[in-house]
């Protein structure tokens, strides 16, 4: 507003230039969802400061997955791809603590990010690379997007297939607790990739009772269990699935969830290995050059 009073000293001319340069530079007050999503993108891409995000309001959650959406559609296009599955953020406690809800949050996994166990990660490839250990799931009959709400795990087994130790890759550059639940949604909830063991068949209503390690160049980085993830690693799938519903989406046949870590994050340097060693799954890992 106090340009717009300024402006009242300066010609038409000049007048109109500060106009806008208070709607697009000032606060991005006008800015749409897609303009938004755009900017958080290319800070992404750039690996621009966090910092950068608070240019933009982001007024609530309903807003924030709207962005995502748009995201979602840049990201695809840019990299020529698809979705190959989803990850589910926020699943205890105290991460949900931090940004201050009480509910999960979840974010789109292109395709051509979804690596091989004992890949390469090029370090100059992230601002802040962080990873975490989970149990991933992979969808083997696509949900029907016209059931209004999936109310138990026995009601989401049929769909659900092969597990997976997994590690997914993140990038928070540098925001640590310094962001929040709408602007983690927008820039779709962090998700840089993740990385998949080999596939094998157990009884999903034990996943809970898994227990495993993250591994940091040989040492022990953290340790947790199935149980951390909402109590249940399926209790995340079953978050996620209602709240795509609503969103107008669905999980396709092929896709992989990554369910929430079971320990805390690590924040892998050039020349480190990263593992996670869940117990009853074949282990996965990744190098950092």
């Amino acid at each position: 507003m106090i340009l717009l009073c300024l402006s009242n000293y300066l010609n038409t001319k000049h007048r109109k230039l500060c106009i806008v340069y208070f709607i697009f530079n000032g606060n991005n007050f006008h800015m749409n969802s897609l303009e938004k999503a755009k900017k958080l993108y290319n800070s992404c891409k750039s690996l621009s400061s966090y910092k950068d995000d608070f240019q933009i309001q982001i007024n609530d959650s309903e807003e924030a997955y709207q962005i995502q959406e748009d995201f979602i559609k840049i990201k695809k296009l840019d990299l020529a791809d698809s979705i190959g599955g989803w990850k589910v953020a926020l699943t205890n406690p105290v991460m949900q603590k931090l940004v201050g809800v009480d509910t999960p949050a979840e974010g789109a996994i292109m395709k051509s990010l979804i690596y091989s166990n004992k890949d390469y990660l090029n370090f100059n490839n992230y601002l802040h690379l962080g990873s975490e250990a989970e149990i991933a799931i992979r969808v083997v009959k696509t949900f029907p997007k016209d059931v209004k709400n999936f109310n138990n795990m026995d009601e989401i087994i049929p769909f659900l297939g092969e597990v997976y130790a997994a590690l997914e890759i993140v990038d928070d550059r540098h925001s640590a607790d310094k962001s929040n639940f709408e602007y983690l949604v927008a820039q779709n909830s962090m998700n840089h990739g993740c990385v998949l063991g080999e596939p094998e068949t157990i009884d999903l209503l034990t996943l809970d009772q898994l227990e495993g390690d993250l591994i940091v160049s040989g040492e022990v980085f953290g340790s947790g269990k199935g149980k951390n993830v909402l109590q249940h690693p399926l209790n995340s799938i079953l978050y996620l699935i209602n709240s795509l519903i609503r969103r107008g989406r669905t999980l396709h046949e092929g896709e992989v969830i990554l369910t929430g870590s079971i320990a805390t994050t690590c924040w892998p340097k050039r020349g480190d290995s990263v593992e996670a060693n869940i117990k009853g799954l074949s282990p996965v890992k990744f190098y950092v050059r």
